[in-house]
């Protein structure tokens, strides 16, 4: 049975161009290789990659690990523009929304919010920024929630309540609804 598992070993690590895999008795001799090993990579490839990643943020403005994850990058790119704002505004949005008696969003359209030329109803202010806390919570949901990690703002929770997870999704995409609505009014 060994035998067969060390076979494979050594067919994967000749594949990968190692060679035979060397087991040292003599720990500090595969800790000074393993040493040696990481700062060749360091000093090869993990450079040549942060170049290219410094080069392409330079000249494009992301790089290709922000491309690998957009929601990521947009969320971390959106969020402190959007407590700014939430934190000094000067004036809110007329009312684009309404809540059902179910607690569901419904959009209004123009023709519900201005009525026979009349002035359109505004949020308040606390009503603007509860809108805007939706709205920042939408984006920062997929920076919380990764794996089986769950953050709901109480404290990071591993193998996360289901429950709590649910009624956290539902918020997200109340935000991403509310966004979706005041995507044209978010300007000062």
């Amino acid at each position: 049975m060994n035998n067969e598992i060390n076979s494979e070993i050594a067919k994967m690590m000749s594949r990968l161009g190692c060679g035979d895999p060397v087991y040292s008795k003599i720990k500090w001799i595969e800790t000074f290789c393993l040493f040696i090993s990481k700062w060749k990579y360091r000093l090869t490839y993990g450079l040549y990659f942060k170049l290219k990643y410094f080069l392409q943020r330079q000249f494009r403005g992301f790089d290709d690990l922000d491309k690998w994850n957009a929601a990521w990058f947009i969320a971390r790119k959106s969020i402190p523009v959007l407590k700014a704002f939430r934190d000094k505004f000067h004036g809110t949005s007329v009312r684009w929304h309404r809540e059902d008696r179910f607690g569901n969003i419904v959009e209004l359209t123009k023709d519900e919010v201005f009525v026979d030329d009349e002035i359109p109803q505004s949020l308040s202010e606390d009503e603007w920024r509860a809108v805007l806390d939706d709205i920042i919570y939408a984006f920062q949901f997929p920076l919380d929630t990764d794996g089986d990690t769950f953050n709901n703002g109480e404290g990071l929770f591993i193998g996360y309540n289901e429950e709590k997870y649910n009624a956290a999704f539902e918020r997200h995409k109340r935000g991403l609804k509310l966004f979706s609505i005041y995507y044209m009014n978010l300007w000062d």
